[in-house]
């Protein structure tokens, strides 16, 4: 094919001002199941994804016995679950801990930021735990994410993206941090980015708008030229067969035509006072369209907060840990979990779908001490994977209750320990996916899905 039909085939695949081959609409849409499984308890998840890594000393596995330097300056406060107890500062989420799971046992052993993330986002532990975190750069070679991963091997409808990811892309350093795509998967099966701030009054996804001046049949014969156009032109990297092509061509246009990928995204549809009690902030906002679009069907959300840089005022706490906590950090996390937790309760969304509140890492029991590559933590805790905390609601986790513990000084844990790659699995299979199935690279090595084995008694 020539340079110049190839151009015209390019044009062509614009419809109007939204173009068919964007990295938003085009690269997420070969989500058809490779091996689809037999149903799971749960149909979708979402994750929010809580950037720079929370202290669990200072939120949910708090110690008040322990020595200054450990304790820090928050008090637990009681919640609506006796003998659990929060931070102070999280009021709200105090009052919906009966719908919470606490896993105080996580653990892995990268200790700066993008090999965390990657670990965190895939479930695999690859390459120095200590590497500089901005030197690991996301590539194509990369094991694809969870959300990836369940987009190839779930069936799911075929006008909504089978993974969302938003707000942004984080990045530590220059360039985005690795496992947010579907890395060797191909990028038909990378997360459909929504990079733009949900609280935004002009809010809108532009990928899935289609232009005034573009009609319905004027879309019905550009879906029936499509047909015709030459399956060999690799458009799209390592993604799949030239055969598939027009079914992705044809799926996007279904995203276009249909409206009801759109009408997730609106978040005009929603009572003011209920987006009152999300917040109107980044946090709040996209905390609520995370929801909106689980309830319309997608299988994997991710929701990245509270910002896109980990060098930005992230939970990346080396500095002022305790001022930034209870001043930017807590507050919109509290409102924003609290309000999701009760909404998805009254809507009956907790029954199939698994949350989970988590960062890449924890950060160290004792204050001021150096234990990964920084240096500025005098007022701060640093980095810590060997025993941190994340949050589980719905899907069949027990509600109102602990799993696992961290150890008298917090620094590993004492029983029950879920790994990430054990982690991985667990959600896998609440999906109904075989987490020890394969998948392969281009090189057509084969992979198992999870380097782990399910938690079953994580599960009710």
């Amino acid at each position: 094919m020539s340079i110049r039909s190839s151009i015209r085939r390019r044009n062509f695949l614009q419809v109007g001002g939204v173009s068919l081959l964007s990295g938003g609409l085009l690269n997420v849409l070969a989500g058809r199941a490779r091996g689809a499984s037999e149903r799971g308890r749960i149909r979708s998840c979402l994750l929010l994804f809580q950037v720079g890594g929370v202290s669990q000393t200072d939120t949910f596995d708090m110690r008040p016995e322990a020595d200054e330097n450990v304790r820090g300056e928050f008090r637990p406060i009681a919640s609506n679950v006796s003998g659990m107890h929060v931070c102070e500062h999280m009021p709200l989420v105090a009052q919906q801990m009966d719908k919470l799971c606490v896993v105080r046992s996580m653990h892995h052993r990268m200790l700066c930021h993008n090999p965390a993330i990657y670990t965190s986002l895939s479930g695999r532990e690859v390459g120095d735990s200590l590497a500089v975190s901005v030197q690991t750069a996301a590539s194509r070679d990369d094991y694809p994410n969870m959300g990836s991963v369940v987009a190839g091997f779930r069936d799911h409808p075929i006008d909504l993206p089978a993974s969302v990811a938003l707000p942004f892309h984080v990045k530590n350093g220059p360039t985005p941090s690795p496992g947010q795509h579907a890395g060797f998967l191909g990028r038909a099966h990378d997360p459909f980015l929504v990079a733009r701030d949900p609280s935004d009054p002009d809010y809108r996804v532009d990928e899935l708008v289609l232009p005034d001046d573009v009609a319905a049949s004027r879309m019905s014969q550009r879906q029936r030229l499509l047909k015709e156009l030459d399956e060999s032109e690799r458009i799209l990297e390592r993604a799949a067969s030239p055969r598939a092509f027009g079914e992705y061509y044809e799926q996007a246009l279904t995203l276009l035509s249909t409206g009801r990928c759109k009408q997730a995204f609106d978040l005009s549809q929603e009572d003011p006072a209920l987006r009152e009690r999300y917040g109107r902030n980044v946090v709040g906002q996209s905390t609520l369209l995370g929801r909106r679009l689980v309830e319309a069907g997608v299988p994997f959300v991710t929701v990245y907060s509270p910002v896109a840089n980990v060098d930005d005022p992230s939970w990346d706490t080396h500095q002022n840990n305790f001022p930034r906590l209870k001043n930017d950090l807590l507050p919109p996390a509290d409102r924003a979990l609290s309000a999701l937790l009760a909404d998805m309760h009254d809507r009956g969304l907790l029954d199939e779908t698994l949350v989970i509140w988590a960062g890449e890492f924890g950060r160290t029991p004792e204050i001021g001490v150096i234990r990964s590559n920084n240096s500025n933590n005098s007022t701060g805790r640093d980095h810590w994977p060997h025993c941190y905390t994340i949050l589980l609601a719905g899907g069949g986790v027990p509600a109102g209750a602990y799993y696992g513990n961290s150890d008298r000084t917090g620094w590993h844990p004492k029983d029950r320990p879920v790994h990430i790659g054990d982690f991985t699995a667990t959600v896998y299979d609440a999906f109904g996916i075989d987490p020890g199935q394969l998948m392969y690279d281009p090189l057509n090595r084969p992979h198992v899905l999870a380097e782990g084995r399910p938690v079953s008694d994580l599960f009710g």
